[in-house]
């Protein structure tokens, strides 16, 4: 289950989107807000077993893949609402 911080930064795309800023910059969003919750869910925080390096890229990888993802799905959602509101 994604916590508050993952549901909270679904609120950059839209604000990008309302305020008409381009995709590049909801995609560097997305991988920051990925590597803030990479960073806040680390092994050695939850005293878990360390990740390898490939594994720890690996996942990474995935993470900011699916963060990318969603807020480019909400991006183009509030662009689409946007335009019609207007």
């Amino acid at each position: 289950m994604l916590g508050l911080e993952a549901w909270l930064s679904l609120i950059g795309p839209a604000y990008f989107a309302y305020i008409r800023i381009t995709v590049p910059f909801v995609v560097v969003w997305a991988i920051i807000c990925a590597a803030l919750w990479i960073w806040n869910n680390r092994p050695s925080k939850r005293q878990g077993p360390p990740r390898s390096w490939p594994a720890s890229v690996l996942f990474f990888v995935v993470v900011a893949a699916c963060y990318v993802a969603a807020h480019t799905v909400v991006y183009l959602l509030v662009r689409y609402l946007a335009a019609l509101w207007a």
